[in-house]
């Protein structure tokens, strides 16, 4: 039986690795919301680099090279619908 975490579990894991890590391992599993998860788990690489942590360090615990790891932190933007509320109709 696969377990699937809500969205608002996955963004409230204090961790900012825990959280990327999390989101990149669902992200291979069909995940239901694997563009926001790219999103949070790009914010949460950002992040955790803004803290001083090295990226060979993030990029081992998501078990990726550190030119993924820059890539992967550079998608972390909101895409239009993510962005805005939905409109009428």
């Amino acid at each position: 039986m696969c377990v699937v975490l809500l969205f608002d579990e996955i963004i409230a894991i204090s961790d900012p690795v825990e959280r990327a890590a999390v989101a990149h391992d669902l992200l291979w599993n069909d995940h239901p919301q694997r563009v926001r998860l790219r999103t949070v788990r790009g914010l949460a690489i950002q992040e955790a680099i803004g803290r001083g942590l090295a990226v060979e360090e993030i990029a081992d615990r998501l078990r990726v090279r550190v030119p993924d790891l820059t890539w992967m932190s550079e998608q972390a933007t909101f895409g239009p619908r993510e962005r805005t509320a939905p409109g009428p109709g």
